[in-house]
């Protein structure tokens, strides 16, 4: 699950969606937690497209400081 997870943040941090994945995580979480995966989908959905939005801005920061 943790190579998921950061396998996850990883795409989230540039706004990239991998369905794949996504379904993935859902599955785990879902079996973790005992909830339908349809209502832990709409939850990581809704938590991607926040982070996806604020991409642009956290990707021109970071190429503004470029690690040498």
């Amino acid at each position: 699950m943790e190579e998921l997870l950061v396998s996850l943040a990883d795409k989230a941090w540039k706004n990239s969606r991998v369905r794949d994945l996504e379904d993935r995580v859902v599955d785990r979480l879902a079996a973790a937690t005992g909830r339908e995966p349809w209502e832990v989908f709409l939850e990581l959905d809704d938590l991607l497209t926040r982070i996806g939005d604020d991409a642009p801005r956290r990707l021109a920061v970071q190429a503004a400081y470029p690690v040498g």
